[in-house]
């Protein structure tokens, strides 16, 4: 298997998964208060039935303001061809129905080299980004400020999703989403309850709601062309859906992500939830198991 460039790792499904954090635990639109005690949720990414990530994401809830924390790191046989790591964390409230972010942090490493992204967001919506290395650097035209203005940053627009589905049991919604570097549209379609059957990987098993996720690039990709990354398409506009499976698994929670499937020039990439703390109190008695390690 070829080392990937430190400058091509997991720019769609790090969105998806982190995001899709999977990105994660939520508290629904109608919940006047916050929520007792942080939900930590952790998954573990298969790639080409490999092990490649383990995922470990929070979520802080305070009157109306939230703080995602999500981070990931390599494990199995594609962590020790390669080291990589990230975390990410995002904070920002609620205004009526909709998430008015504040600040996103993401940094990762690969091989000893930093890249980073802070994003600060103004009472208009307007976003101010520093991003280390700077989007040049990729071969990447910069997004232009017109079009940074009234975005999400990845992490707060799965939260969004979530709270939706939490408070409607319907998917189907089109996001503005800046990471820093690209700007994208996140397009989350209803596919329908599903059963997810019992698996030695996953501490879930049930019926859940399928959503499916799509991108529509926007600005910030390649000036050059499609180039190669790390288990996505080359060609943004070719990149598969990502179908994402939500389910009621924490105590005073809406709906988390439960599972999660996409492809890659790599294989099939699936992510399986091996841990949530608080479980929902029917789930406690061992329908949700204790993690995987």
């Amino acid at each position: 298997m070829p080392h990937p460039s430190p400058h091509r790792l997991p720019d769609r499904f790090g969105t998806a998964l982190l995001a899709a954090g999977l990105s994660l635990p939520l508290l629904t639109l109608a919940a006047p208060a916050a929520m007792a005690e942080p939900v930590r949720a952790t998954y573990r990414v298969f790639v080409g039935g490999v092990t490649a990530l383990d995922v470990d994401a929070t979520l802080e809830v305070t009157g109306d303001r939230y703080r995602i924390a999500v981070s990931a790191v390599t494990g199995g046989t594609i962590g020790r061809l390669f080291s990589w790591k990230t975390e990410s964390q995002s904070d920002g409230h609620r205004q009526g129905e909709d998430l008015r972010p504040a600040s996103h942090r993401q940094s990762s490493q690969f091989r000893g080299e930093p890249r980073s992204v802070t994003l600060t967001y103004g009472p208009q919506g307007d976003v101010s980004a520093t991003v280390t290395p700077p989007p040049e650097t990729d071969d990447r035209e910069p997004v232009p400020p017109a079009l940074q203005r009234g975005t999400l940053d990845p992490l707060s627009a799965v939260l969004d999703l979530l709270l939706a589905v939490g408070a409607s049991q319907h998917c189907d919604r089109s996001l503005p989403v800046f990471d820093g570097r690209r700007r994208y549209d996140m397009m989350f379609t209803e596919v329908g309850r599903r059963i997810v059957d019992p698996s030695r990987y996953s501490v879930f098993s049930g019926v859940a709601q399928q959503c499916r996720v799509s991108y529509k690039p926007v600005a910030g990709y390649g000036k050059s062309g499609p180039t190669g990354r790390f288990w996505q398409r080359s060609n943004p506009a070719d990149r598969p859906p990502v179908d994402l499976w939500l389910a009621p698994v924490a105590a005073g929670y809406p709906p988390l992500p439960v599972r999660l499937e996409t492809d890659s020039d790599f294989g099939s990439v699936v992510a399986h939830l091996t841990g949530v703390t608080p479980p929902s109190p029917e789930r406690r008695s061992g329908a949700v198991r204790p993690p995987i390690r």
